[in-house]
């Protein structure tokens, strides 16, 4: 590869701080078009032991497998357990240190290994969301690559630096902050990258974001396959079109999103306001027991709208899980869960039709297609307008 002035200090700097591990993690931040996943690819190309990506939402780690990273996932799949596990496997680990205690010559690193486990299980048990998975293949690897580093908190730093794996954090710094909880990794990057390279400024996404990002003006017109269309000139059956050929349709208000949940059944002619086989969802509440996770897509597998609502869902990742879920949300009501006894509030899921989201939920996931109503005029204005741009892999159609 031929890299660029700054790219080549930039994998100077990784590779110093991978030689002497002068800190458990470094940020590695970089504008969309920089190449910092490339570096990144390159870097755990060079390293002596087992490397894995990660990122945030099941998406995000789908588009890092279409850039040739075999083994990415989500950090949760990673790291993470569904709390009603760890009761069994404490035990479990317990047996295991009973034999190894009995071995002789004793394997002294067995025992401390297995002793780490068995106190990090104890505190899973006074944890209340999902618990490490004391297993994680992380405790025997060479590098983490985190991708989106903006949308790990406190608690999941924490959580990842307890293996003991030395994490390269790679972000974006032109993006909104998250919404939910501080920062793990804040503060000024280690690393920055700023130039675009060459290859990239050709891609209209990329050329669209610079532009947004330096404070220039969208004008309407042709960016290679993306556009930017004025919403005056856009006829109903234009935008029935549009919304039918995007993966994604993100706004900036609720209103617009329920909206335009609403617009897309009826454009694919699914009149019941409960989910039907094929719909979207999107999770709006943790779920510990069932492995549920906030901002997590699941399409319809099968329903059952008889009493309760119990669904069969497919994830982003293939996986299948069947649960019940709260109707209100699909019904168009309000209903302040907060103010349910537990018991009832435990009873069912919270899930809402996904096909519209707005830009601050849509931080750490990337779709091929996007339709994006550039609506929002409130604080992080630019910020907003980027996020949204770089949510699109292949194209992006922007509604002014």
């Amino acid at each position: 590869m031929n890299w660029t002035p700054q790219q080549d200090r930039a994998l100077q700097q990784v590779r110093q701080w991978q030689t002497t591990r002068s800190k458990p993690y470094l940020t590695f931040a970089g504008y969309a078009g920089t190449g910092k996943t490339t570096l990144a690819k390159h870097l755990a190309e060079g390293v002596s032991g087992t490397v894995y990506f990660a990122a945030f939402t099941g998406k995000a780690a789908h588009v890092l497998i279409k850039k040739g990273v075999p083994n990415a996932s989500t950090i949760h799949k990673l790291i993470y357990l569904p709390r009603d596990k760890c009761t069994a496997h404490l035990l479990e680990l317990r047996r295991q240190r009973d034999l190894l205690l009995g071995l002789r010559p004793r394997d002294e690193a067995a025992v401390a290994l297995i002793d780490k486990k068995i106190l990090a299980e104890q505190a899973n048990l006074h944890r209340p969301d999902f618990t490490l998975n004391v297993d994680s293949p992380l405790w025997t690897a060479s590098l983490l690559v985190i991708d989106e580093y903006s949308m790990v908190d406190e608690q999941m730093g924490k959580d990842l630096l307890y293996f003991g794996c030395p994490i390269l954090a790679l972000g974006d710094p032109g993006q909104l902050p998250p919404i939910r909880g501080r920062q793990f990794f804040s503060g000024k990057p280690d690393v920055m990258l700023d130039e675009i390279h060459r290859q990239a400024a050709d891609n209209p996404i990329i050329r669209m974001s610079k532009d947004v990002r330096e404070g220039k003006r969208l004008l309407p017109g042709n960016y290679g396959q993306s556009s930017v269309l004025r919403q005056t000139g856009v006829s109903d059956s234009q935008l029935g079109a549009m919304v039918l050929a995007a993966n994604q349709i993100l706004v900036g208000m609720n209103a617009t999103r329920r909206q335009f949940n609403t617009y897309v059944k009826e454009l694919r002619n699914l009149r019941d306001p409960l989910p039907e086989p094929g719909d979207k969802l999107v999770c709006r509440r943790n779920n510990s027991r069932e492995g549920l996770l906030n901002g997590q897509m699941w399409t319809v597998k099968r329903s059952t709208k008889k009493g309760s609502l119990r669904l069969d869902l497919v994830g982003e990742e293939g996986e299948e899980i069947k649960c019940l879920s709260h109707k209100h949300r699909f019904e168009g009501r309000d209903l302040d869960l907060d103010s349910m006894p537990p018991h009832e509030r435990r009873a069912a899921n919270e899930f809402d039709y996904g096909y519209a989201l707005t830009v601050h939920t849509s931080q750490g996931s990337q779709w091929d297609r996007v339709l994006l109503l550039d609506e929002w005029r409130g604080s992080n204005r630019k910020e907003w307008l980027y996020t949204g741009i770089t949510r699109a892999a292949e194209t992006v159609t922007v509604v002014q």
